[in-house]
């Protein structure tokens, strides 16, 4: 999310922050968008503050119903952000053996993660009005060994994951650590198109959004090209 705000213009992204700012704290969050210069690249990164913990256990119509109210917040009408935790419900429930509507989600139920798939809706809605078309992402770089998460010690790629990641070009990667994480993934399904390697020639413009987490030392990041 933050590799696409930094498409933006700056004007644009000074816009939707204040937007973000607002749903945030409706939720009981605080916003934060971070410019960062590591390793000769610079880029935006996104923070959320929590004062004080909650329960982050959400059943599917409590899901839907957060993540509604946090895209009137945003002013988004976009579909995306619903079409990625649908799509995110459905490995769950395959994963599982169970309908959708019994599924609860815990990371991936809290606000944060709520916040980031209407986020993820409203800035690709902002981009299309832009100009831009379709998305393209390259191979999704897993990465390997264990990640330990509410259900307790998983082997990366969990369950869900592995079946999100049908269909797509995707590799472990030489980190360890989850690098791709079920709602990424989700938002490719739901957002690209098709996947390619090949580096475009006419690049209009580049951003780079960072991540909270590091592999090999180094902030985990994604590169966004406008061509």
């Amino acid at each position: 999310m933050a590799a696409m705000m930094g498409l933006l213009d700056p004007q644009t992204i000074e816009e939707v922050s204040a937007r973000f700012e607002n749903a945030s704290e409706s939720v009981g969050l605080e916003f934060r968008l971070l410019h960062i210069d590591e390793d000769g690249q610079t880029g935006l990164a996104i923070s959320y503050v929590q004062p004080e913990p909650t329960h982050y256990g959400a059943s599917y119509e409590e899901c839907f119903s957060r993540l509604a109210a946090i895209e009137r917040e945003l002013g988004s009408e976009s579909s995306a952000g619903r079409a990625i935790l649908h799509t995110i419900f459905e490995a769950e429930a395959e994963a599982h053996g169970m309908p959708e509507g019994e599924v609860h989600l815990h990371e991936i139920g809290r606000p944060q993660a709520l916040l980031n798939m209407a986020g993820i809706g409203l800035l690709s809605t902002k981009l299309q009005e832009m100009g831009a078309g379709g998305f393209v992402c390259s191979t999704i770089a897993t990465g390997r060994g264990i990640v330990v998460v509410s259900h307790g010690a998983m082997r990366i790629p969990a369950p869900a994951t592995s079946i999100l990641l049908r269909g797509l070009n995707h590799v472990p990667g030489d980190s360890p650590g989850e690098r791709a994480t079920p709602s990424g993934i989700a938002a490719v399904k739901v957002l690209v198109s098709s996947q390619s390697d090949e580096i475009p020639k006419d690049i209009r413009r580049r951003a780079i959004g960072f991540g909270t987490k590091r592999f090999a030392g180094r902030l985990g990041r994604t590169t966004l090209t406008w061509f």
